[in-house]
């Protein structure tokens, strides 16, 4: 994505936001002091920061994008609220992490601006505990500007094949999957 697309989806995002009750939504998901939280396509850091100041300083939050921008933004976001939990990652898709590492993946707003979903969804499952949770959710401005050719449904089957995921939880098109193997 250009830079000049990210700024405009940023400050889309941005008016957005004061629609959503993001705070619902990342708790959503269950998440605990000291889990371990991969923000994947983090943006300008929406789940990121909330996420953080839950799990604490036992916890980590690794905030992936690819644009080096979102790191700047969450670097600055994070020393403003003195948050030391959080890491970035740039990348597309590889995240560095160990296998079996993460109680949590947001994927939020971002499977359809990704070019190769089934590579991003197989490194997801690689670095998820066993029973970690992937929480999902594609709002129309992504669908609009990304490729929205993995639907809600498609992606549970996806998910679902060969007992790797197992969808858990459906709110307002709010995925939540738990890995089972």
């Amino acid at each position: 994505m250009p830079l000049i697309t990210f700024k405009i989806m940023t400050a889309i995002m941005s008016v957005r936001k004061l629609f959503r009750n993001i705070a619902d939504e990342i708790k959503y998901v269950g998440i605990e002091p000291g889990y371990h939280i991969l923000d994947f396509g983090c943006g300008p850091g929406f789940n990121t920061i909330p996420a953080a100041k839950i799990i604490g300083s036992n916890g980590t939050i690794y905030a992936l994008d690819l644009h080096k921008q979102a790191a700047d933004i969450i670097k600055k976001k994070a020393e403003k609220h003195k948050l030391k939990n959080i890491e970035t990652i740039i990348s597309d898709c590889e995240t560095g992490l160990d296998d079996n590492t993460i109680d949590v993946v947001y994927l939020h707003n971002t499977l359809p601006l990704i070019k190769n979903k089934e590579n991003v969804l197989d490194e997801i499952h690689r670095i998820l505990k066993p029973d970690g949770k992937l929480s999902y959710m594609s709002r129309s401005i992504s669908r609009i500007k990304g490729d929205d050719s993995m639907n809600d449904k498609q992606l549970t089957q996806y998910l679902e094949a060969e007992n790797r995921f197992k969808l858990i939880k459906n709110k307002n098109n709010h995925l939540i999957f738990v890995k089972i193997m």
